[in-house]
């Protein structure tokens, strides 16, 4: 399974050599999307399954252009998933000493939020691009 970006504590919770905090790359999904995917592949297995649009349009231009893919991917990353503002310390994460705290699922990064504005935001354009399509056609019409 290929997830995309998810609201987890992993962030929190990984190494960091970078030298600059982490930030969730948009757009980030919810981890109960992921455990319906995981279901869906215990009740009808598949080889490969990506998580979320984003991760697919990710996935297919890395198997037609690798090494192209790989370079656009670490310019990205460096944009949006390392915070340009602020620095962090060399962390091990969990690594070598477990999470402390009795562990959460989600990690803050407002992925139902994020998720319930793209679909609010994909249900406007397509509503709008249907007022316009029906403007069209009643205007073709109309002059027929």
């Amino acid at each position: 399974m290929l997830p995309a970006t998810i609201d987890t504590p992993h962030f929190e919770q990984a190494a960091n050599y970078t030298g600059r905090k982490e930030v969730a790359m948009p757009p980030v999904y919810t981890p109960e999307r992921v455990a319906r995917t995981v279901v869906r592949l215990v009740r009808r297995p598949r080889r490969e399954v990506v998580v979320g649009p984003a991760g697919r349009a990710l996935v297919r231009p890395s198997r037609m252009a690798p090494g192209l893919a790989e370079r656009a991917m670490a310019r990205h990353t460096d944009k949006t998933h390392l915070s340009v503002h602020e620095e962090a310390p060399a962390t091990h994460g969990t690594l070598h000493v477990p999470a402390q705290g009795e562990g959460a699922v989600h990690g803050g990064w407002g992925g139902r939020r994020r998720t319930a504005l793209r679909r609010t935001a994909i249900a406007a354009t397509l509503a709008g691009a249907a007022v316009t399509a029906g403007r069209r056609m009643t205007r073709g019409t109309a002059r027929a």
